[in-house]
């Protein structure tokens, strides 16, 4: 049976245009032979697509090897205070300046918080970046790796530029040998960010570079400053912490169109402020690193705000000791009149919790009692005594008394919450089947 197709359509019987079949393709063996031949094509395009010299021994991080001796690109176009290094895969711009460094280098109370080895700490190597986007994803590149480390006794910054997208190779390559030496990478949400742009990076490149553990500084901001700043923006913490305070620096938003501005026209008056602002980005994490030290150390002069933070971060790294004692000192101060007004409910609660944990329930029903009675919205209390009162004190019947009130109130609040009612209703009626099968039938005698 003949076999239809549509004009145009690819098959045997037609040509590649869809009309007569060449003279001779009814033969056997022809379809073999233009199958053959179309396979051959295609495996000498995907060679030429991927052919890359492999002439001499393999190079450092898994880079492929360079042809040529790694010598090429002539001379081009540097920003302002830049020299060209070599690399084996070609040159690289980089801006090189070295800093005194007279800041506290203790790394004890870091290293035991967060589990680093202490030699680790004391080689740390700061990393920011700057991209061509701010969203990530693979076709964003980073143009622009800034570096810091402590040398001798001082600090020495590389900045690492990308004149063209054809040096993107040697940049890599140059930022490797920097972070084959460090103890510990630091950053400041590079963890999410910077880190995984360059991991993408390397991938296309067919690279790979060592992997250092590493300590994204906006972690620890987020859990210690963040029931005291609106945000923990790395400006924000410079100047609420660190007071640091920036003068006339270039939005993060607009560094991507400069560097653009760079490539189409070659101004070097564009890149002054983008250098200025990674380089700040950098020497404020060394900073921030030395702040951390003293805050997770034992110093009690700090914001009463950022004590409750470095509580918390206690409790969240599991040292229950050291956070119930920071939490009752914090306490005591509220009791005083101190000026955690508006985290004290938090306060007391998360201290009461601890103390419960430790077996301690008679000192945490008192924390619970003060805040059920002193708070403007006492019921996450009342539903946290409630359970004390039930589980520890095995008194049902004072726990169904605090429920019950607790209700009442929030029945006339004037700001309610659903999930409080739905786990004190619950809460309630589960008392409620309790007592009731506690409680036997009285018989009534009379007569």
């Amino acid at each position: 049976m003949p076999v239809l197709r549509r004009p145009g359509a690819r098959g045997g019987g037609g040509g590649e245009s869809g009309g007569a079949a060449p003279p001779g393709t009814g033969r056997p063996g022809y379809r073999r032979r233009a199958v053959t031949a179309d396979l051959v094509a295609l495996r000498e395009r995907i060679a030429a697509i991927t052919a890359r010299p492999r002439a001499g021994a393999p190079s450092p991080f898994g880079f492929p090897s360079p042809s040529g001796g790694g010598q090429g690109g002539g001379s081009r176009r540097l920003p302002p205070n830049c020299t060209e290094e070599a690399t084996p895969f070609g040159t690289v711009a980089v801006r090189r300046e070295w800093f005194p460094d007279d800041g506290s280098q203790e790394v004890g109370a870091l290293s035991t918080c967060l589990g680093f080895a202490p030699d680790e700490l004391r080689r740390p190597l700061f990393l920011d970046t700057e991209t061509t986007g701010l969203s990530g994803g693979t076709g964003t590149v980073a143009f622009l790796v800034g570096l810091a480390w402590r040398e001798g006794d001082g600090l020495a910054l590389a900045q690492y530029f990308l004149c063209d997208f054809d040096q993107e190779q040697a940049l890599l390559w140059a930022v490797g040998q920097c972070i084959s030496q460090a103890g510990v990478l630091v950053s400041y949400n590079g963890r999410s960010f910077d880190w995984p742009l360059l991991q993408t990076r390397l991938v296309l490149q067919r690279a790979r570079w060592p992997s250092p553990p590493h300590l994204d500084l906006l972690t620890l901001a987020r859990r210690i400053f963040r029931p005291r700043l609106p945000d923990c923006a790395l400006q924000t913490i410079e100047q609420s912490v660190l007071d640091l305070h920036r003068a006339d620096d270039l939005p993060g938003s607009l560094i991507p169109s400069r560097y653009f501005a760079w490539l189409r026209q070659g101004d070097p008056r564009v890149l002054g402020p983008v250098f200025d602002h990674n380089q700040q980005d950098v020497l404020s994490m060394v900073v921030l690193l030395a702040r951390f030290e003293a805050l997770l150390g034992s110093s009690n002069e700090m914001h009463p705000l950022d004590r409750f933070g470095r509580a918390r971060f206690l409790e969240a790294r599991g040292f229950q000791v050291e956070a119930i004692r920071e939490y009752q000192h914090l306490w005591r101060e509220h009791q005083a009149g101190g000026a955690l007004r508006a985290t004290r409910g938090a306060l007391g609660l998360r201290l009461a919790r601890l103390l419960r944990r430790e077996g301690r329930w008679q000192e945490a029903r008192l924390v619970l009692e003060e805040c059920w009675h002193t708070q403007t919205y006492p019921y996450p209390a009342a539903i946290e005594l409630a359970k004390l009162l039930e589980h520890q004190a095995r008194d049902p019947a004072a726990a169904r008394r605090i429920v019950s009130e607790a209700l009442r109130l929030l029945a006339v609040a004037v700001v309610s919450n659903a999930q409080w009612r739905a786990d004190l209703e619950r809460r309630q009626q589960r008392l409620e089947r309790r007592l009731g099968r506690n409680e036997s039938p009285g018989l009534a005698l009379t007569g």
